[in-house]
């Protein structure tokens, strides 16, 4: 049932300490920013990596397990994910299959050897170059404060290559860095003096000449016996093929080539901890098959490897369809890894093991936030060294370690890494077993006697797990909705009772497979693998198997109990609140419910199958389409068992529409403003817990307000209350003595137009337009205002005439004059008749009566000439009426 792969199988960490190598693999960077930290024995996702490469990558760390650094084969980054000094520009490349490999110094702990691959990008169709060739450069860790310098970078070691490099610990101690050209491989001695510049090259019959062809991975097997090829063909068409020589750790010779394989475009390869077992993934390009990639496996300890191909797992095409197959790389717990394009890699969980005991994962191991690509980190093969099968992880089980080697075994002393067991905690035996003190993780260690090769101390990471201790019956309730509740028959969702069991226990992070009968649960067979189960008959016992690790179980009986009268039906008609045109208020509906059912837990499903087995709940952010949707169904449960499911039919009512508000605080001392809405509700509750339609603020801020319609739907309103942003009167353009008077007022350039108006009758009446037309002359109070704020004002004066007057002795209109000449006291009038004949000149503020040296003037036109204080002058005519 549920399903957690790392923790299927043991933590068996073995591996060649010759030159004191325990955890140097214990960091991993690679793809996209991904990592994992293999310490604690159960890989453990890193987000502090720096990488970004589409294949090739390397890290290394120190015998505890602290990182030192890692490599794309371009960029070296210290163990604070920092470049190194001098640590850009290597020379390998982010597309190559293994694009770099870092060596230490058999004799000196600080210095390294970043060893870079060529990389079919540098060719060009010539397939001379240039290229990347194969090259080293060189790290000091004693430099940087201990974080480590570039101190030698690009000696050129090929000047042609491929993308392809391995690396074994030598026979006496040195290492090996092998590459592969054309039909030869070339292997490198690094010791304690340093690279060895010559290599030892040795021929092959088989031939990858062309540069296109150079990509695919090459592994050395643990044990330094084999090595494994893949060559993925690119030209003339898509192809591959695998190839397996023999390697001799003493001189650093390949032979013995053997053909396995071409019926994939094979890509990744790699050996088993104990180099018994190869495996290879390739890619289907030509075929109709509907796999896309395939991983094998070869039994390399038969006569007859190439016909013991198993094909471990088919990646079905529409599971993921890259351009390469990915490669495989061993970690420090001997899974074999296995990276795509994903947020995670699938695992190989027992690697030695033939066919389908090897166990295959599809995407087991999480890599957090980040990303892996085509590629995982390189390292010293020699590392993952197993010699012993380790049994029995179980606290209290003896746990047994079996020796065999290819090396003839004089003796062994362990150290199981447990104090608390005293005198047991040593052994002398070759083959040997211990029972651990306590659960958790033993660091074990081989100091291994050998008649024919050097002592090696060999290191092993056990982890013992605990037996679970739970309950011996646990029944889960079901309702009965089905046509006949009352047959004692329903389905059940055997994932709440893995919930029963995992609160029984205490701890979620246990695996939990059910059978039908007992015998199938202890032999582990027939499992019920749908976590939907028909039960046969009412309080049917399901037999669970409960572990933290596969072999370390428990049983315990599920009674499966049917609710009879459960169906509650139609149940009801509830006013709903829509949120949107695709959102309802589930919590209101639960909430409504909750009142008839006041100890339950109420969850709402868009079915009665959903809600029978607990799949698809909504709640309020879940896509409800309010157009057809008129009957959800819920479910009553207490604690983990069905009470009851019904349906309510929905009655949707549409949330308030009202949107955010703004208000403006106008700048004078006291002043106030009143927050309130067009439309009214039902109730109010303002952020000042004033429950009233409206309120008076005289602070500026943000006042929320939850507005709430008959139906009870809510809505929460932010209004904003700003204040008045300053107003200026940059100019008044007034145009007047015209017989149709105007005035414009104009603001700074910076002044924001929204929500401003214009009045000149001292703000009696305002206007959205700042022009003012046909004025009739006299004194005008401007006054400018934002929304109700009056922010800046001024007085103007329109000057003019009375267009005629009549000096008939009626008092009325009998003289001429300028109107509001009190405003005018310097100004003076010229009069003329339609001649040009100067008649008369006058002050401003006196009055013409239409004579001329006391004598009437007859009716007409007479025109005149204003001559302002400021020196302006208007000239006019005025018509004369008798």
């Amino acid at each position: 049932m549920k399903k957690n792969p790392l923790k299927f199988f043991c933590i068996l960490l073995f591996f060649i300490v010759s030159v004191q190598a325990q955890r140097e693999t214990a960091n991993w960077f690679f793809g996209v920013n991904a990592g994992l930290n293999f310490n604690s024995g159960i890989p453990t996702s890193l987000d502090t990596g720096q990488v970004d490469t589409l294949e090739g990558c390397s890290s290394i760390s120190d015998a505890n397990g602290s990182l030192l650094f890692y490599t794309d084969g371009v960029t070296v980054w210290n163990r604070m994910h920092q470049i190194m000094p001098n640590g850009t520009d290597l020379a390998g490349s982010l597309s190559s299959t293994q694009s770099c490999i870092i060596i230490p110094n058999p004799g000196n702990a600080n210095l390294f050897y970043i060893f870079t691959t060529d990389v079919v990008d540098a060719y060009n169709d010539t397939n001379t170059g240039p290229s990347n060739g194969f090259n080293y450069s060189i790290v000091d860790m004693s430099l940087g404060g201990g974080m480590g310098n570039v101190t030698t970078k690009n000696v050129n070691l090929l000047v042609n290559g491929s993308e392809k490099v391995s690396a074994t610990i030598s026979s006496d101690g040195d290492y090996w860095v092998v590459t592969h050209r054309s039909s030869q491989f070339f292997s490198f001695k690094v010791t304690t003096a340093g690279v060895n510049a010559i290599p030892i090259v040795s021929n092959t019959s088989n031939s990858v000449s062309d540069f296109r062809n150079i990509r695919g991975n090459m592994k050395i097997s643990p044990n330094g016996q084999k090595l494994a090829i893949a060559h993925t063909l690119f030209e003339p068409e898509q192809a591959g093929s695998l190839y397996l020589y023999d390697f001799n750790p003493t001189t650093g010779s390949v032979s013995n080539g053997e053909f396995l394989a071409d019926d994939i475009t094979f890509y990744g390869v790699e050996f088993s901890s104990n180099s018994s077992r190869l495996y290879t993934s390739g890619k289907f390009f030509l075929t109709t098959t509907l796999s896309n990639i395939q991983i094998q496996q070869f039994d390399v300890t038969s006569a007859d490897v190439p016909n013991t191909k198993y094909i471990v797992h088919n990646y079905p095409a529409a599971q993921v369809t890259p351009s390469l197959a990915g490669s495989l790389q061993l970690g420090l717990d001997k899974r074999i890894y296995h990276s795509l394009p994903s947020a995670k890699l699938s695992t190989i969980n027992t690697p030695n093991l033939l066919e389908a005991a090897c166990g295959f994962d599809y995407q087991s191991v999480d890599l957090g936030n980040n990303f892996a690509r085509f590629g995982l980190p390189a390292t010293v093969q020699s590392y993952y060294e197993s010699v012993a099968t380790i049994e029995n992880f179980c606290l209290g089980d003896q746990t047994t370690f079996t020796v065999a080697s290819e090396n003839t075994i004089t003796g062994i002393n362990w150290n199981f890494g447990d104090l608390a067991s005293g005198t047991s905690n040593t052994s002398n035996a070759i083959s040997t077993s211990h029972v651990f003190s306590s659960a958790g993780t033993f660091t074990v260690t081989a100091d291994v006697s050998f008649s024919n090769a050097p002592n090696q101390v060999f290191t092993e990471i056990v982890v013992i797990q605990e037996i679970p201790n739970i309950a011996p019956l646990f029944t889960i309730e079901q309702c009965d909705v089905d046509d006949n509740d009352t047959d004692g028959l329903s389905v059940f969702n055997l994932q709440e009772a893995i919930t029963v069991i995992e609160e029984d226990n205490g701890n979620d992070d246990i695996d939990v497979m059910f059978f039908e009968n007992l015998n199938d649960a202890q032999m582990n067979e027939n499992i019920i693998t749908n976590d939907f189960y028909a039960n046969t008959v009412n309080n049917q016992i399901l037999y669970a198997r409960v572990f933290a690790y596969v072999d370390c179980f428990t049983i315990t009986q599920v009674r499966l109990s049917v609710n009879p009268g459960s169906n509650l039906g139609v149940y009801d008609t509830i006013d709903v609140c829509e949120v949107d045109d695709t959102n309802i208020s589930i919590s209101q509906i639960e909430a409504s419910l909750g009142e008839d059912f006041p100890s339950a837990t109420i969850s709402v499903y868009p079915t009665r199958n959903d809600a029978l087995l607990l799949e698809n709940q909504l709640n309020d952010f879940s896509f409800v389409d309010v157009n057809t949707t008129s009957e959800l169904f819920f479910r009553v449960s207490y604690g983990s068992n069905c009470g009851f499911i019904g349906s309510v039919t929905l009655n949707i009512v549409a949330q308030p529409t009202v949107e955010d508000q703004q208000a403006l605080l106008c700048g004078d001392i006291g002043s106030a403003v009143e927050l309130a809405f067009e439309e009214s509700f039902s109730s109010y509750q303002w952020s000042t817990n004033e429950t009233t339609p409206s309120i008076m603020v005289t602070e500026t801020g943000t006042y929320t307000v939850v507005v709430t319609n008959s139906a009870g739907c809510e809505k929460e309103v932010n209004y904003i209350v700003i204040s008045e942003p300053p107003l200026t009167i940059e100019n008044i353009d007034i145009q007047d003595f015209q017989d149709v008077n105007t005035v414009r007022i104009l603001l700074t350039p910076d002044t924001e137009p929204e929500n401003i108006s214009y009045s000149v009758n001292g703000g009696n009446t305002f206007s959205t337009s700042n022009e003012f037309v046909n004025l009739y002359p006299g004194v005008y109070d401007v006054v400018v205002r934002r929304g109700e704020c009056d922010a800046a004002n001024e007085t103007i004066l329109v000057g003019g005439f009375p267009k005629f007057f009549t000096p008939n002795g009626d008092n009325i209109n009998d003289t001429w004059q300028l109107l509001q000449k009190e405003y005018y006291p310097n100004a003076t009038i010229e009069l003329y008749d339609r001649y040009g004949k100067n008649l008369n000149y006058i002050k401003a503020d006196s009055e013409w009566d239409g004579t001329y040296k006391g004598v009437p003037l007859p009716s007409g036109d007479y025109w005149y000439k204003l001559t302002l204080e400021s020196g302006r002058t208007v000239t006019g005519n005025v018509t004369l009426k008798r």
